[in-house]
């Protein structure tokens, strides 16, 4: 099956996942991947002008969501997983592939979509029981962000300071660490499938399954985004 063309923006961010070989974990301690990554990250936003809102490393794959202003996601990939791949082959003394294959790439071009995925990405080490709550997991961008420790990643905000004074006891973590229910933990799943995110469809209303803010005035994630952009 013929790989899907690269769809290109400036303005828009991408989801990039990347699993390694056979889905074991990587051949070092994942520390010693994740400095080796996060190092590689800052020299890809010194060379491409690469911008990140978030990077989370798991056992066997990782989660990047960049926004690439000149329009050359392609190049920055492959120089990334072609340099990581040198390093950790040199690290571990294996001449084995690190990665499965190509990564895989979703561009979002809406801003409601974009800071759920946002969300789902850092919850993932939540879902697999790796924590308890997302800012705990000393593999991600939030660790080092909430706990302000320095950090070789530069880190965009992407979500505004003032995006939760409507609700008086949320905030960003509390939003973060609040569960997507199954049915929109799947719709997320299946956009970030696609090359152009979407959220899955529900198939009896053929309205897509949006996640909602679970607090007492039960706004939709678009009725609270579309007041802040507003």
């Amino acid at each position: 099956m013929p790989r899907k063309p690269i769809v290109r923006s400036s303005e828009n961010y991408y989801h990039i996942t990347a699993r390694s070989n056979n889905r074991e974990f990587f051949y070092l301690p994942i520390l010693n991947v994740w400095d080796l990554m996060t190092r590689k990250i800052e020299e890809l936003q010194r060379k491409f002008n690469i911008k990140v809102a978030a990077f989370v490393l798991m056992n066997n794959h990782f989660h990047l969501l960049v926004l690439s202003p000149d329009e050359d996601i392609d190049r920055v990939m492959y120089f990334f997983m072609k340099e990581v791949t040198v390093d950790i082959q040199k690290a571990s003394g294996r001449i084995n592939k690190i990665f499965g294959g190509r990564y895989k790439g979703c561009i979002i071009e809406n801003y409601r979509y974009l800071i759920n995925v946002l969300k789902y990405i850092y919850r993932n080490p939540v879902e697999v029981k790796l924590c308890e709550r997302a800012e705990d997991y000393p593999y991600s961008t939030l660790f080092t962000s909430s706990k302000n420790m320095l950090s070789p990643i530069r880190v965009q905000n992407i979500i505004p300071e003032h995006a939760f004074n409507e609700y008086e006891c949320l905030n960003f973590l509390t939003w973060i660490n609040q569960s997507f229910d199954k049915s929109e933990s799947e719709s997320i799943s299946v956009g970030l499938s696609r090359s152009v995110f979407a959220y899955m469809k529900d198939r009896n209303t053929n309205k897509e399954v949006e996640p909602i803010v679970r607090h007492e005035k039960k706004k939709t994630q678009a009725q609270l985004w579309n007041d802040i952009i507003e």
